[in-house]
C-alpha cells in the first residue's frame, strides 16, 4: 500500500503564496473597476444629452407643425398694482407704482429676479421719455411706492396709452423682459374716482406699432359653408430696414380644424393685394360662438419680428343672408382675452403631450412600457388639460 504526499506540485495556485502578486492583481483589478466607473458615467452623459437633443427637437417640431400655435409668453407672469390720479389744475396724470407679485425667476439659482418698471405715454405728445423706477434686488415680489408725473391735457387722455414694463436688470447682458400692461387712459373717469388703483396682469409685449388695415368679405351657404374673402390691406406697417413686405394672410376658425393661408405678395407701398377666398365647414348653429382669427405676417426669409396684426371677427352677428363686406383695422391683438385663453389651453395640450413622449422615450413608467411582443395602442387621457395622448408601441418600442 502505497504512502500519499500531501505536497502540491508547483502549478497555478503557487500565487497564493506570493504576497506581492496578489497586491498587484489587487491593484489592477482596481484599476479596471475604476475606468469601467469612468466609463459607465460617460456613456450615462452621452445618453442624457442625447435625450436632451431629441426632445428639444420634438418640441420643436411639434410647435412647426402646428399651424393655429401663436408666440406665447414662456417667461411672463405675475401681476403689478398701480394707482392713477389726474391734477387737472397742473394738467398731470400721477401714477404710483406701488408694487408686483409673483414674477417670473430670471435667475434659477436664487430663485428670484431684479426687477423694475418702466413706464411710458403712448404717444408721448410731450416727448415725456421713459420714466423708471429703482431696481429691487432678489425679490419675485417688489415694493416701491413711487410717482411719476406726465404732463398731458385732458382732451388727450381719450387716446394715450399708458405702457408699463417689468425688466430684471442684468448687468453684463441685455436686460430680461419680466411682463408689461397697457392701460388705456380712456376708462378712467377722474371726475368721479378721483384715485384709481388697482392689480393689473402682466402679458407678453404688445407692438403698437402695427398700422393698417385689412378688406375681407364673408358669405355663408347653408348648411355649414362659409367663405372668406381676403381682398387686400393698406398702409401696413413698414419694415425697419426698408426693404419690401412680403406680406401673406393666415386665416382659420378656431374650432374648425382648418387653417388656410395666401400667396404670398411683395407690397413696396404696403398696399398687398390678394382676392383669394377660403372654405370653413362651420355648422348655422354654431356661427353664435365660432369668429374668424387672421393673422398678417411678413414671410421675408430670416424676419425674426414677422406679425404685421391681427383681427378677431366674431360670426355671432353675421348676416347670414346678405353677409359682410369691409375694411378692418389691424392690431396686436396677441394679449386680447380669446386669443391668451385659446393659446393657453392650447399651450396646457401641447406640453401634457411633450411630456408623454418623453415618458416614452424614457420607458417610465415601467409597467406601461415593459417588455411585449407585436402592436398595441396606448392611450392617456388628462382631465384637468382635457387632452388625451394616443401612442403606437410595436414589440416594446414607441412609433410616432
Amino acid at each position: 500500500m502505497g504512502t500519499t504526499d500531501s505536497k502540491l506540485p508547483p502549478g497555478p495556485n503557487a500565487i497564493r503564496q506570493d504576497p506581492n502578486k496578489i497586491e498587484l492583481i489587487a491593484k489592477a483589478l482596481d484599476v479596471r473597476a475604476e475606468r469601467q466607473r469612468q466609463l459607465e458615467i460617460q456613456d450615462g452623459w452621452d445618453r442624457l444629452e442625447q435625450d436632451k437633443q431629441s426632445l428639444q427637437s420634438l418640441k420643436s417640431l411639434f410647435k412647426k407643425l402646428d399651424p393655429t400655435v401663436v408666440k406665447s409668453p414662456t417667461d411672463v407672469n405675475g401681476e403689478i398694482e398701480l394707482s392713477f390720479k389726474f391734477d387737472e389744475k397742473r394738467q398731470l396724470l400721477l401714477v404710483k407704482v406701488i408694487k408686483c407679485r409673483d414674477l417670473h425667476a430670471k435667475d434659477v439659482r436664487r430663485k428670484a429676479s431684479d426687477p423694475y418698471v418702466r413706464l411710458q405715454l403712448y404717444p408721448d405728445l410731450h416727448s415725456h421719455g421713459a420714466k423708471v423706477t429703482q431696481i429691487v434686488v432678489e425679490s419675485r415680489n417688489p415694493v416701491y411706492n413711487e410717482i411719476f408725473a406726465f404732463k398731458i391735457r385732458p382732451k388727450e387722455l381719450a387716446d394715450t396709452k399708458l405702457v408699463v414694463q417689468v425688466f430684471d436688470y442684468d448687468c453684463v447682458t441685455r436686460d430680461d423682459f419680466l411682463g408689461e400692461v397697457v392701460v388705456e387712459l380712456s376708462q378712467f373717469n377722474f371726475q368721479t374716482e378721483p384715485v384709481l388703483t388697482a392689480w393689473y396682469t402682466l402679458c407678453m409685449e404688445t407692438d403698437l406699432s402695427i398700422t393698417g388695415d385689412l378688406e375681407i368679405s364673408l358669405n355663408f351657404l347653408k348648411p355649414q359653408s362659409l367663405f372668406l374673402t381676403v381682398h387686400g390691406a393698406y398702409g401696413l406697417s413698414r419694415r425697419q430696414d426698408g426693404k419690401p413686405v412680403h406680406a401673406m394672410v393666415k386665416c382659420t376658425v378656431p374650432g374648425s380644424g382648418s387653417v388656410h393661408k395666401t400667396q404670398v405678395v411683395v407690397a413696396d407701398d404696403g398696399n398687398p393685394d390678394w382676392q383669394e377666398t377660403f372654405e370653413f365647414e362651420i355648422p348655422e348653429e354654431e356661427l353664435e360662438f365660432r369668429y374668424v382669427l387672421l393673422h398678417v405676417l411678413d414671410n421675408t426669409a430670416h424676419t425674426e419680428h414677422n406679425m404685421l396684426g391681427q383681427i378677431i371677427i366674431d360670426l355671432d352677428t353675421l348676416n347670414t343672408e346678405g353677409g359682410y363686406n369691409g375694411w378692418l383695422k389691424l392690431a396686436d391683438l396677441r394679449n386680447s382675452d380669446r386669443l391668451r385663453n385659446k393659446q393657453q389651453q392650447h399651450k396646457v395640450t401641447q406640453e401634457f403631450r411633450e411630456a408623454f413622449r418623453a415618458h416614452a422615450f424614457a420607458r417610465y413608467p415601467s409597467f406601461l412600457f415593459q417588455q411585449q411582443m407585436g402592436k398595441k395602442s396606448v392611450t392617456v387621457t388628462c382631465r384637468k388639460a382635457g387632452a388625451q395622448g394616443k401612442i403606437q408601441m410595436m414589440d416594446g418600442v414607441p412609433v410616432f
